[in-house]
């Protein structure tokens, strides 16, 4: 049923939509808008012109409450992801896991009520499945239902194009490049986070203000997790109306009663302070960010730092092809004795943050990452990379993307740890359809052969239905 299910939709629903066509004379409709990693975000008001409804899913993405009022509406909305996962030597061979492949399915549905131009109800529920799998399944991949989304939007005020919404229950966020809080969007359940939210916008402004707990990963119905605090503001200010120059300024709180790196477990306060860059001038794009830590941890104080930067240049030529960089450092300890913690903390960092393979935590970690990306079709987009590896410091371990330790720190190995291989490729199939597919392999070093590890491999493919 499942792939009766797969086969029929890529076919089908563009079928569908094909076969509906405008009347003579009508409007040209408007482009639609395309979906968004977190669906809350997405705007479905240009439906209100009859016109732009062209798609087959329109009549539920835009229903009226009121007749004299566009802005009481309602939208349903969900998603279909059937993804497949094979690790060949996952956690680097460490701990005798051998190879795994399996099956994970994503089901969500959303209903989004605005009644009024002030008042708003979001909810989304989630259903995430393995299947097929040689290990215990994660919390984050089997968790058959739960409560992905849930808030009240009030906007107690607004003037021409500025506005200020303060949204309680659980949400998701994503700021900047999603290298310290994204969506995790690989695996079945994403990054939620209960508490309370106040966002400012204007036209070159856009400011959000939390106060927040993570949900726990539970595999059930799933509750906040009270040993967690995260709190913080993010700014960003752009320099032009088509918002391709800017500034992120921003600081990030969070409270953990157990805090664990290498060093040990201990009650952790952590202060983020950032900035971020970003600009896309005559065919270059660049970012570059800078992130410093203080704080805490037990009895010891922290002192930690990244910086990243992401750059390419883009030919105006067959296949639009992009030659890019990154690069990033986060910093490590140096010395677990001296009474400092250096340990950089990536904290709900994205997922696939060097590649789909996700083995690495941004800790005490130096990467390059020189790439290169074509679109061979307008819409395919093919891109590979090759990214060495090396520890910042040699008496502090590599994490695993849970934030455990994955290899110990062996101090007298090297800090070379190896060089993972990526190409990729992501298909549009149709507006509502999209196809991803992913190949890593990981040819490790001397320092993980000294922890006992061997090379990676890894390949997932994915296809996936919005609505």
């Amino acid at each position: 049923m499942r792939l009766a299910l797969l086969i029929s939709v890529p076919i089908v629903v563009p079928a569908m939509v094909a076969a509906q066509q405008l009347t003579p004379g009508a409007e040209i409709p408007l482009a639609p808008p395309g979906y968004k990693m977190l669906r809350f975000d997405e705007d479905h008001s240009y439906l209100t012109n009859q016109a732009n409804r062209t798609d087959l899913f329109d009549p539920v993405k835009y229903i009226p409450l009121r007749q004299d009022d566009p802005l009481w509406h309602a939208t349903f909305g969900g998603e279909l992801r059937e993804r497949y996962e094979g690790h060949y030597d996952p956690n680097f061979g460490i701990g005798g896991k051998g190879s795994d492949s399996y099956l994970l399915q994503r089901i969500t549905l959303l209903t989004d009520v605005h009644l009024g131009e002030r008042l708003r109800f979001f909810t989304e529920g989630i259903s995430g499945i393995i299947e097929g799998e040689s290990q215990p399944a994660s919390p984050v991949q089997n968790n058959p239902i739960d409560l992905q989304f849930a808030f009240v939007d009030v906007v107690p005020w607004s003037k021409d194009d500025e506005r200020l919404t303060l949204r309680v229950g659980r949400f998701g966020m994503s700021f900047g490049a999603g290298r310290l809080v994204a969506t995790r969007a690989a695996p079945n359940i994403p990054f939620r986070f209960d508490g309370f939210e106040a966002l400012y916008s204007r036209p070159l402004w856009n400011v959000t203000a939390f106060l927040t707990q993570p949900v726990k990963d539970s595999g059930h119905i799933d509750s906040e997790d009270h040993s967690t605090t995260f709190w913080g503001i993010y700014a960003t200010h752009y320099f032009d109306a088509p918002h391709t120059l800017g500034l992120d300024l921003y600081y990030l709180g969070i409270h953990r009663e157990d805090g664990k790196y290498a060093s040990g477990t201990a009650d952790e306060h952590r202060h983020t302070l950032g900035a971020r860059e970003f600009a896309a001038r005559n065919h270059w794009d660049w970012e570059a960010e800078q992130m410093l830590q203080v704080g805490s941890f037990g009895d010891k104080s922290i002192l930690a730092w990244s910086a990243a930067i992401n750059a390419g240049y883009t030919w105006d030529a067959t296949w639009n092809p992009r030659l890019g960089l990154k690069a990033g450092a986060t910093s490590g300890d140096n010395n677990p004795n001296d009474g400092h913690l250096g340990t950089f903390d990536a904290l709900f960092f994205k997922s696939g943050y060097f590649n789909d393979a996700s083995l690495i935590r941004p800790q005490n970690i130096i990467s390059v990452h020189p790439n290169f990306t074509v679109h061979p079709l307008q819409k395919v987009t093919v891109d590979g990379g090759v990214s060495p590896f090396w520890r910042y410091s040699r008496n502090d371990a590599v994490y695993a993307v849970p934030g455990f330790v994955e290899i110990p720190a062996l101090h007298n190995a090297s800090g070379y740890v190896g060089t993972a291989f990526d190409v990729n490729l992501t298909w549009q199939l149709q507006r509502h359809v999209n196809v991803q597919a992913s190949y890593v392999h990981f040819l490790t070093g001397s320092y993980v052969h000294q922890a006992g590890g061997s090379d990676v491999d890894y390949f997932s493919t994915a296809i996936t239905f919005l609505f």
